[in-house]
């Protein structure tokens, strides 16, 4: 769009008129009248801070980003993301929308206390008529009849400063009728304030964005704040609070010139609603950009003149159908607070990246982190004292829109910030973790898996899932044999082998999507080596330092590789402190009904606790249940027996449907008279014999697995 509007044309004019409103002219003295004049400048002085947070935050994010069409929308989607700038965007266009008919209602309520013969509807659709023909036409005419209103406005200031009240002796009002508590009166004023981000919405077609919209918003918020304070004072010494409280038109009744005021009073809320039917339909077009509402490709058409004409014209058919409503104090309260979640928002994103230590976060203009956070809160705090309900419904409405937009495929992405607030939050809670001791209560499968083939790991990874779910991690690890050890000098890969290592990651990554869709922590992991061994014992040392460090290395058993280095890498996986589980996995069977786990245990086992927890994990992710099993010799005490296994049941608290079985004889015959299982679990020597594991699998019938403790699990904690 053209780049048209100055800092005070474009940003300063509008936020200065949309501030100073009808609650100046029809409210404020009522307010000073029930707190008395104290309690009424610490009302301003309360509103002005939080308003000049916002301001001071807008000012400060908009010198780091382009900020683009759309202003609070831009703003919040290029800090938090598409889904939240258009959870905040769309509530905000409506409520850009509908305001138009409330200014436009407060015009035909001062109008028709000048001339109460005229029919309301009729002013409000005249007025209604005639500023959207001046938004349709040209923006432009709407801003440069606003100097002439904003001249009125400072001659009706100039006629209420000169008015008296002969009946009222000077003397300040401190105290006030206390008709109502201070912070209804706080809810009754605030929204006179809320109109600081005016001149941000035209961000699109500002010349200068950048310089602008600080300038012209924090201008235009000391210029009204002074104003608001001064006229305070003002009522406070010349005014009775009985005859404020009781006559919300006192201003213009003891103005100098009544009709000034009055035409201060209107002209306050025909620039208001100029102000919005303006810059509600470029929010709107900015939503329409990232095909965020219906019918986004009609809102996007634009006319030579640079108007959003559809835009524009739907806008206007809201405000009709708002003022054809009748009343609208039934959802006044709710537009305020979706004002103030906007805010809010503006702030919190502003506090986010100045808390997160990001080095794309470097504004021309810095504020200090205080104010920012003083923005965010105190715009929600105000939200929940003006009213609760409206509060909970407005964070339901943005909340419902948020989720159905993360649900949604987003094809356009925004630069936002929410992937380093979260990785900011898990290094805090890691820096708080690290500083505490291990404790095996807190132990859960965290497995890294050395795969030599990735066509295999369609078959194991539905054992993997059953031994992670639902909260473990697993890191997938392949090694890229890059040459011989005779060609270990060369260390720059070719051409070729820069393809299939990409190749290698690609593969792998289609072999885990169907893991990482259901949610699953999974990592992987493809090293250059020149051997496939050692490649595995380097990664394996690499990942100890780590804080979330794999404690269990997972190895398939197949005939590709050697035992001798099969066994290398477990005793060096073993002295990394890692817990090790072995699958020698019968090609037919697979896992079976993943039901039944046969778990084998020998008195006195340093393994137990391993193996007692992996086959918890299978019982409960397959729905299956655990087997205890213990072998003892033929002149061995069978009751003694017993009573160790249901001991230890009670101890391991396994679940009530956990079997018991003890078997006579040798391991050997023991393991064919076993009953049928899924699996069969043993533990492991403290050095691995790969031979044994291979003859215990030829007796199982059935996929085995082989378990050594790491010393830092515990089945009974």
């Amino acid at each position: 769009m053209e780049k048209r509007f100055s800092t005070f044309e474009g940003v300063f004019t509008p936020t200065l008129l949309s501030i100073l409103g009808v609650i100046m002219y029809l409210r404020l003295g009522w307010v000073v009248g029930q707190v008395g004049l104290g309690g009424a400048l610490l009302i301003i002085v309360i509103s002005n801070c939080i308003t000049l947070a916002t301001a001071l935050s807008l000012s400060s994010i908009v010198t780091n980003i382009r900020i683009g069409t759309g202003g609070a929308y831009s703003i919040i989607s290029k800090s938090l993301g598409m889904e939240a700038g258009g959870a905040i965007g769309i509530p905000l266009y409506l409520s850009q929308a509908i305001s138009v008919a409330f200014y436009i209602a407060g015009f035909t309520e001062c109008w028709i206390w000048v001339f109460p013969q005229h029919y309301p509807l009729l002013v409000s659709l005249i007025v209604w008529s005639s500023i959207a023909l001046i938004s349709y036409f040209s923006a432009q005419l709407a801003f440069r009849m606003q100097y002439f209103i904003m001249a009125v406005v400072a001659l009706s200031l100039v006629s209420v400063f000169l008015g008296s009240d002969p009946t009222h002796t000077s003397g300040i009002a401190w105290k006030g009728l206390g008709g109502v508590g201070f912070w209804a009166a706080f809810t009754i004023f605030f929204p006179a304030v809320t109109g600081v981000l005016a001149g941000a919405s035209m961000s699109g077609e500002l010349r200068d964005a950048r310089s602008s919209i600080p300038k012209g918003t924090l201008s235009a918020v000391g210029v009204t704040f002074v104003i608001y304070i001064v006229l305070a004072v003002w009522l406070g010494w010349n005014l009775d609070p009985a005859k404020m409280v009781a006559n919300t038109n006192i201003m213009i009744e003891t103005g100098r010139w009544k009709f000034l005021v009055i035409g201060g009073v209107m002209g306050a809320t025909l620039s208001s609603a100029m102000a919005m039917i303006v810059g509600a339909p470029r929010t709107l077009l900015a939503l329409s950009e990232h095909r965020l509402v219906p019918f986004s490709r009609d809102f996007l058409k634009v006319s030579q003149r640079g108007e959003p004409v559809t835009a524009i014209l739907f806008t206007v058919l809201i405000v009709l159908i708002t003022l054809l409503m009748g009343s609208l104090d039934s959802v006044a309260g709710l537009l305020t607070e979706f004002f103030l979640i906007t805010y809010g928002m503006i702030n919190l994103s502003v506090f986010i990246e100045q808390s997160i230590g990001i080095v794309s976060f470097r504004p021309y203009f810095r504020i200090p982190k205080i104010i920012s956070l003083f923005g965010s809160v105190g715009c929600f705090v105000v939200m929940w004292i003006v009213n609760p309900i409206f509060t909970a419904m407005a964070f339901t409405a943005v909340f419902i829109i948020y989720i159905l937009f993360l649900r949604r495929e987003m094809k356009t992405r925004s630069p936002d910030v929410r992937s380093g607030l979260l990785i900011f939050l898990a290094e805090t809670f890691v820096k708080m973790a690290s500083s505490l001791p291990y404790h095996p209560k807190t132990w859960k499968p965290n497995v890294i898996f050395p795969v030599h083939d990735v066509d295999s790991l369609k078959s194991v990874l539905p054992f993997l899932k059953g031994v992670i779910a639902p909260s473990g991690r697993l890191l997938v690890l392949k090694v890229f044999e890059t040459s011989t050890a005779q060609e270990a000098h060369k260390y720059v890969l070719d051409k070729e082998q820069r393809s299939l290592l990409d190749e290698m990651r690609l593969k792998l990554t289609q072999a885990l999507k169907s893991f990482k869709e259901e949610e699953f922590f999974v990592e992987q992991s493809v090293v250059e080596a020149h051997d496939e061994t050692q490649g595995v014992v380097t990664s394996l040392q690499v990942t100890k330092e780590m804080f979330l460090r794999p404690n269990t290395l997972f190895y398939i058993l197949d005939d590709q590789r050697n035992d001798e280095a099969v066994s290398y890498v477990l005793q060096r996986a073993a002295m990394e402190g890692l817990g090790l589980i072995v699958l020698k996995l019968d090609p037919k069977k697979a896992f079976g009904y993943q039901q039944v786990v046969n778990l084998w245990i020998r008195k006195g086992s340093p393994n137990i606790d391993l193996a007692v927890l992996i086959a918890l994990q299978l019982s409960r992710n397959w729905e299956g249940k655990v087997r205890l099993i213990q072998a003892i010799y033929p002149e061995d005490d069978l009751q003694e027996a017993k009573e160790y296994l249901s001991r230890l049941r009670t101890l391991l608290r396994l679940p009530l449907d956990a079997e018991e079985l003890v078997l006579r004889g040798d391991f050997r015959s023991a393991l064919l008279a076993a009953p049928n299982a899924d699996v069969n679990i043993f533990g492991m020597a403290q050095r691995p014999d790969i031979k044994l594991i291979r003859d215990f699998y030829d007796m199982a019938g059935t996929s085995v697995l082989f378990l050594r403790d790491s010393k830092h699990e515990s089945a009974v904690a």
